[in-house]
C-alpha cells in the first residue's frame, strides 16, 4: 500500500507541476505576444508618422523650389523689360512656371498646418505681384514715359523684396511645422 500511495502522490506531484508549468508558460507566452503586437504598434506608429514627415517636407520643398524658379524668371523679365522678344519668351516660361508654383502650391497648402498655409498663400500673392509689376513695368517701358518706368521700377523693386521676405516667412513656417514638439511622440 505504501507503494501505491507514493505512486499516487508522485503521480499527483507531476499534474500539479505540469498545471503549474503550463500555466506560466500560457502567461509568458501571452506577455510575449502583448509586448510583441505593442513593438508592432510603436513601429507602425514610427513608419506612418515618418512618412508623414517626409511627405510634408517634400511638398514645402517642391513648392519653395516652384517659387524660387518663377522668381527667378520674373528677374529675368524685369532685366530685359523693354525687349519685346526677349520678355516674351521669357513670359512663356514664367507661364508655364506659374502654372508648377500653382499646383505645388495647392498640395503645400493641404499639407498645412495652418500657419504653413497662411505662409503659402502669401508666398504666392507675393511672387503674383512681383509678376504683375513685371509686367507692368514692360508696358511703361514701351510707352516710353520716363516718370512712369521710374515708379514702376521703384515699385517692381518692393515686390521683388515682399516675394523675398514671404519666402523666408515660408520657410521658417514650414521649419516650425517639420520640427517636432517636445511631447511628440519619437
Amino acid at each position: 500500500m505504501d507503494a501505491l500511495w507514493t505512486a499516487v502522490i508522485a503521480a499527483g506531484s507531476a499534474v500539479v507541476a505540469s498545471a503549474t508549468t503550463g500555466w506560466f508558460t500560457t502567461v509568458a507566452a501571452r506577455t510575449q505576444a502583448r509586448l510583441n503586437r505593442e513593438m508592432q504598434v510603436a513601429q507602425l506608429r514610427h513608419t506612418q508618422v515618418e512618412h508623414r514627415y517626409q511627405q510634408r517636407r517634400e511638398a514645402y520643398a517642391e513648392y519653395a523650389k516652384a517659387a524660387g524658379i518663377l522668381h527667378s524668371r520674373i528677374g529675368d523679365m524685369v532685366a530685359v523689360a523693354g525687349d519685346p522678344d526677349a520678355f516674351s519668351l521669357l513670359l512663356d516660361e514664367a507661364r508655364a512656371d506659374r502654372a508648377v508654383l500653382l499646383s505645388t502650391m495647392h498640395i503645400a497648402f493641404l499639407e498645412g498646418p495652418q500657419a504653413v498655409g497662411v505662409a503659402v498663400r502669401e508666398l504666392y500673392e507675393a511672387v503674383n505681384g512681383f509678376w504683375s509689376a513685371a509686367r507692368r513695368l514692360n508696358d511703361a517701358v514701351h510707352a516710353g514715359i520716363p516718370a512712369h518706368v521710374a515708379e514702376h521700377r521703384v515699385l517692381t523693386d518692393q515686390r521683388r523684396l515682399q516675394a523675398r521676405s514671404s519666402r523666408d516667412a515660408f520657410m521658417e513656417a514650414a521649419r516650425q511645422a517639420l520640427t517636432p514638439s517636445p511631447d511628440t511622440p519619437a
